[in-house]
C-alpha cells in the first residue's frame, strides 16, 4: 500500500522535475514513446477494473453499484 506523506521531502531539482512534467501534461506534448507508455498504463488500468468488478458480482465495489 502507498504509505500517504502529507509533507514530503521535497528538493529544488523534485520542484523541477514536477513543473516541468505538469507543463508537458497541460500542454499534451508528448513523444511516441510517451504517448505509447501512456495508452499501455490506461489498457492495464481500465483491464484491471473490469476483473476487480468482474470479481465483485459486476457490481463497482467503490461506488457500490
Amino acid at each position: 500500500m502507498i504509505r500517504s506523506i502529507p509533507n514530503p521531502p521535497m528538493d529544488r531539482d523534485d520542484v523541477a522535475r514536477f513543473r516541468c512534467n505538469l507543463e508537458k501534461h497541460l500542454r499534451g506534448e508528448f513523444s511516441a514513446d510517451e504517448k505509447h507508455q501512456i495508452e499501455a498504463r490506461q489498457a492495464r488500468a481500465e483491464a484491471n477494473a473490469k476483473r476487480i468488478i468482474a470479481n465483485c458480482g459486476g457490481k463497482n465495489p467503490i461506488l457500490g453499484y
